[in-house]
């Protein structure tokens, strides 16, 4: 796949500001916020709180690269007035075609050895979050981290997202890992050539796969630090049926890359609404291998080894004795 990381000289738009700390140090961490009008509807004060929650982290010397698409809210004038600066703002200003078009931007003007994108409404709610993600890679050979995040509001713990790790044995039939606690080597985003800007929605499911099938190895940390807000864009209703369209596209494309299958539409909506083609379960198999290997940091006691190996058994049953006339 050719990049779609531009180069950083191409990344001008009116203007790049800088809101500089005390610190002159390269950072080890940029902070990705990609923003349009971020200020609208009354949501001033989510964004002060994600930025400050940037700046409360602790152990570790980051940047927070601010994306901006050309906002009309007030968003620049907004930025220049803020002053809680322990760590370096960096300000772009730049119309874009949709967000991960300015994620690529981001990736391109990132000073940082590590790479974590934090949306506009999300944040910390722990201040040690980054140094520990980053400890953790720079203990290990992999090239990204993942973590539990919690969803604003949440009435219950017990959700996949406070427990990514239980469900990946779903990872190449549904998005799984949390995107508010992704933390990358910039490197490896470099060398798969950044985010897919023909989806709109599931781009960074798609990055995922293409992370693991290239050979990529992640690392599971177990400390839950983001926050993120329920309702963003690839939530709401009115884009459901185009989520579905793209995700049916990046399971098609990465069966076939990875494993040879060519999917029919039937055997497609099958898989994204729940079952495996039991014809096809011997590709099931073949990907827990894969997932196996490609993950790192997993819990490995007993109760969450019996715990992965009866949601497999589950799941392998349901598939197994599923009717294809449920599609």
């Amino acid at each position: 796949m050719s990049s779609n990381i531009p180069s950083p000289d191409a990344c001008q738009g009116e203007f790049i500001e800088k809101l500089l700390s005390n610190s002159m140090q390269i950072p080890e961490v940029t902070v990705v916020t990609v923003c349009f009008n971020p200020l609208k509807e009354g949501r001033r004060a989510l964004f002060a709180r994600s930025l400050d929650s940037v700046q409360q982290q602790s152990g570790v010397s980051l940047e927070h690269l601010i994306v901006d698409g050309a906002s009309t809210d007030g968003t620049i004038e907004f930025l220049r007035a803020y002053r809680n600066t322990k760590h370096d703002i960096r300000i772009l200003s730049m119309a874009d075609s949709g967000i991960y078009q300015a994620m690529n931007r981001g990736i391109a003007l990132a000073r940082g050895k590590y790479i974590i994108f934090l949306n506009s409404d999300d944040y910390y709610h722990r201040a040690d979050g980054l140094s520990v993600s980053v400890k953790a890679l720079e203990t290990s050979a992999c090239s990204f981290t993942f973590a539990p995040v919690r969803p604003e509001g949440a009435k219950r713990f017990h959700t996949h997202y406070h427990h990514p790790q239980r469900r990946l044995h779903k990872l190449f039939l549904t998005c799984i890992i949390p995107h508010p606690s992704m933390l990358y080597r910039k490197s490896a985003l470099v060398e798969v050539g950044g985010y897919d800007q023909n989806y709109r929605l599931a781009a960074d499911y798609d990055l995922t796969l293409r992370l693991i099938a290239a050979g990529y190895k992640a690392r599971f940390v177990s400390t839950c630090f983001a926050t993120f807000a329920m309702g963003g864009f690839s939530t709401q209703s009115q884009n459901a049926e185009l989520a579905e369209r793209e995700n049916a596209l990046i399971v098609k494309s990465i069966h076939n890359k990875v494993f040879g299958v060519k999917f029919t539409e039937q055997e497609t909506r099958r898989v994204l609404r729940g079952t495996y083609p039991r014809q096809f379960l011997p590709v099931y198999k073949a990907s827990q291998r894969i997932i196996a290997d490609a993950f790192d940091g997993l819990p490995r006691n007993i109760v969450y080894k019996a715990l992965r190996c009866f949601n497999y058994v589950k799941y392998y049953l349901k598939c197994l004795f599923s009717s294809p006339d449920n599609a």
